[in-house]
């Protein structure tokens, strides 16, 4: 009993503060520290927790046909250039822009999209 009383005469000396608000007070500091914790997950902790399901139908992209080299086409007709429309995947997507013919085929992330023919 002696120990407590002793612990109880400190705290208040120290603090300046009742026994009861200083426990009130240090378990509210630590309910926000775990709070706040929480918002923060390391990234190897997020990773391991996401379901499999989850992870499988997200990293799944579809197939892409591959892509041809570009074709020196020479003149083209107006005709001609709507066989190339994109609706037949072994022919290039070619687009005419001011006169200029262009192939459209490859991603935007290729570093020669748009090569003039």
């Amino acid at each position: 009993m002696a120990l407590y009383t002793a612990l109880m005469d400190t705290i208040t000396t120290y603090s300046g503060l009742s026994p009861a608000a200083f426990f009130t007070i240090a378990a509210l500091m630590f309910v926000v520290y775990k709070t706040v914790c929480g918002m923060f997950v390391d990234p190897e902790d997020y990773d391991a927790k996401k379901p499999v399901a989850a992870t499988t139908t997200a990293t799944t992209l579809p197939e892409m046909p591959a892509v041809s080299e570009p074709v020196q086409m020479g003149d083209v007709t107006e005709e001609e250039l709507r066989a190339y429309d994109g609706s037949d995947p072994k022919k290039p997507l070619l687009m005419a822009i001011k006169g200029q013919i262009y192939d459209v085929s490859r991603s935007r992330a290729s570093p020669d999209f748009q090569v003039k023919i």
